[in-house]
């Protein structure tokens, strides 16, 4: 009976530890594909538009950064969530290294005039 009960207590625990993974990893897989698209509506709204909002752009990227992170660093399997993120973070870069680049042309423009 003792190893029944010991037996039963043991498979509790290892129920509840697989579902708390699987928790984690669905809170993960969310808080990717949030991220993904903040990057999406993004550079979707257009360089001129970028330029005139991008505090508010670099502080939204800021803050979905952050989440994704807390909730990356929970896993031990990342691989899956990295296929994702690795791209819309170099998509984010680009995207803001060209916004810089047309805000300085423009404030030289306005410079010379």
């Amino acid at each position: 009976m003792k190893n029944l009960a010991t037996l039963l207590t043991l498979f509790v625990l290892l129920v509840t530890f697989t579902s708390c993974k699987t928790d984690q990893q669905k809170k993960a897989e969310i808080v990717t594909n949030n991220y993904v698209r903040y990057i999406d509506s993004v550079t979707k709204k257009g360089i001129s538009n970028a330029i005139i909002d991008w505090n508010h752009i670099a502080k939204g990227f800021e803050k979905k950064s952050n989440e994704l992170n807390i909730e990356i660093d929970k896993l031990e399997n990342v691989k899956r969530f990295d296929d994702k993120i690795n791209p819309a973070t170099a998509k984010y870069e680009d995207f803001r290294n060209i916004v810089f680049e047309k805000k300085l042309q423009q404030e030289k423009n306005l410079s010379l005039q």
